[in-house]
């Protein structure tokens, strides 16, 4: 690696320190938010601040400052189902407590209108939810599933991926820990020791002040962690010999609607043509042409750009490419190969023993193929019978002209009008789209 490559590679490892730290920062202080605005705020509006703070991070993580190296926001997106739960819970109650709405005298003993809400009984349990499931879901979460198969990042990808992954679930499982630990004072000082005629100091200390305390220490063992562990990467990276980044070109071998994979040391299914060379943004049909050749020894073979992902990795990229070979060609790969028709495809899928990269290609080249065929960029169904889907066959690839640069299309496949509150999905993507914009 060259002085400038390493320059780089700090400048993008310090950057995913900062997210990193940051998406600890949003998360938790959103949670704590509504304790804090619980002492000055009517409790009837502090549902409307925990509504206003899961639009203000769907916004943020929607927005430009959340892409690239700060793309991973499984941690905010835990605090915006915790924040939901607890706005719920929060609107449920008020409503129920509500004279002219419910008669008095069916309210809770307890339940005390003239003093402040005690939103950290509520957010608590609420955050424990939440990251709960998040720990138990892992790799399988919808937000992570989706991120994983949109921008093709995963854990052992690269030291950026692994370190998202796994600083996530790091993140969340402090979280509960702090959520299960916090919850247990604050509901053993309000059942022993709390008394519902008026707040007093120790109530402010245990509901508001302790939390509060608890967040902003939180904060500087973050910074300590990830100061520490930059700090540290820089110091390996130094030491190791000098490399270039490098570009990987992968080829995805075609002969009408079969692929060619080959059983990998891992024990999965991957194409088994694959080129590494220096950086390079991109390359030509003509250069990937010469690249194939000179790894399978063909000379009659068609070849076709799909898309480009960056790498995790600091100043990594994958260029992906298609390439259709004739029926003459099919035995001339290696005795290793094997031809997978659409069936076999789909089970191997199924029981995971495809390779991560080639399930990344192949659910990103169906999902916006689908999309391009069934719907305009609107979501706007291209044919009058509901819920119609063309056929996706292999083959096809080589004559179809979509763009699968454009990830926009993901969207469409995602929020469409064969989707329930098509409409109502539509204004919110909108509505949160705001910071999305490029710059002027």
């Amino acid at each position: 690696m060259t002085r400038l490559d390493r320059n780089v590679s700090g400048a993008m490892m310090s950057t995913v320190f900062r997210a990193m730290w940051r998406n600890w920062a949003l998360a938790f202080g959103a949670i704590v938010m509504p304790m804090m605005f619980a002492l000055v705020m009517r409790r009837l509006w502090l549902p409307m601040v925990c509504f206003l703070e899961i639009y203000m991070l769907v916004t943020l993580m929607k927005s430009r400052y959340f892409v690239g190296a700060g793309a991973c926001a499984a941690i905010v997106r835990m605090a915006v189902r915790a924040l939901v739960m607890g706005a719920l819970v929060m609107l449920a109650i008020a409503v129920l407590c509500t004279d002219w709405l419910v008669p008095a005298k069916i309210h809770l003993k307890f339940y005390n209108t003239e003093i402040p809400f005690i939103a950290a009984l509520i957010m608590m349990p609420c955050l424990a939810i939440s990251a709960g499931w998040m720990l138990l879901s892992g790799h399988a979460h919808t937000y992570c599933h989706t991120c994983r198969r949109k921008n093709g990042f995963y854990a052992g990808d690269s030291i950026v991926g692994t370190l998202f992954y796994r600083e996530s679930r790091y993140q969340a499982s402090i979280l509960l820990l702090i959520a299960l630990v916090l919850g247990a004072v604050e509901y053993w000082y309000y059942f022993a020791r709390y008394n519902n005629t008026e707040f007093i100091d120790p109530d402010r200390y245990f509901f508001i002040y302790m939390p509060s305390v608890v967040y902003l220490i939180s904060l500087g063992v973050m910074a300590g962690r990830y100061m520490t562990m930059y700090n540290l990467y820089v110091t390996v990276e130094d030491a190791r010999p000098e490399r270039r980044n490098t570009t990987t070109v992968r080829f995805l071998v075609f002969c009408d609607n079969d692929i060619l994979l080959r059983l990998g040391e891992n024990g999965a299914w991957d194409t088994p043509l694959v080129s590494v060379m220096p950086m390079r943004p991109s390359i030509g049909n003509t250069e990937a042409a010469g690249l194939f050749g000179e790894l399978s020894d063909l000379s009659d073979f068609e070849v076709k750009y799909c898309f480009t992902t960056d790498g995790m990795a600091a100043g990594s990229n994958t260029l992906h490419f298609a390439v259709f070979v004739p029926e003459s060609s099919r035995e001339s790969f290696g005795d290793d190969d094997r031809w997978y028709n659409a069936y076999m495809l789909d089970c191997a899928l199924q029981s995971g023993t495809i390779a991560t990269p080639l399930a990344t290609e192949l659910y990103r080249i169906h999902t916006i193929t689908m999309a391009w065929k069934t719907y305009d960029r609107r979501g706007r169904r291209l044919y009058p019978v509901k819920n119609y889907r063309p056929t996706f066959r292999l083959g096809d690839l080589r004559k179809w002209d979509v763009d699968y640069d454009d990830t926009s299309w993901f969207s469409v496949a995602f929020n469409n009008e064969d989707r329930k509150f098509f409409r109502l999905r539509s204004l919110w993507q909108k509505v949160t789209g705001i910071l999305d914009k490029p710059r002027s």
